[in-house]
């Protein structure tokens, strides 16, 4: 790969909004249900200002899934906890996702292997 390439955003959002149906949202499951929430990294700039300006959790839970779905999520037994968590996992899962795609291959790691297994 080409380290000095460029980054596709386009090609990324695309790709992400065919595997979850969105580009600037993910899923998650809570009591059965399939819920969705926005990702505050791939959110527009006036999501994210209004995000920056509120100060109470459940306020933040409701930002994050729309008001609508809010009430829903609510009324199915959901609260503001659930969704911040799931926010935080979808942020691991991401990263995770990262982390075993590397960029580009480790020689150094393969010495290590290497070494480990003369021992």
């Amino acid at each position: 790969m080409d380290n000095n390439a460029d980054i596709d955003m386009d090609a990324i959002l695309a790709q992400r909004e065919e595997a979850t149906g969105s580009a600037d949202s993910f899923g998650f499951t809570f009591k059965g249900q399939r819920w969705t929430a926005k990702h505050p990294l791939l959110a527009d700039d006036a999501w994210g200002e209004q995000l920056a300006e509120l100060t109470e959790t459940v306020d933040v839970a409701a930002h994050y899934m729309g008001e609508e779905q809010w009430e829903r999520f609510v009324a199915a037994g959901g609260y503001a906890g659930i969704v911040i968590f799931a926010v935080r996992e979808e942020g691991k899962r991401m990263t995770a996702e990262n982390e075993g795609r590397p960029t580009r291959s480790s020689t150094s790691s393969r010495a290590v292997r290497r070494r480990q297994k003369r021992t």
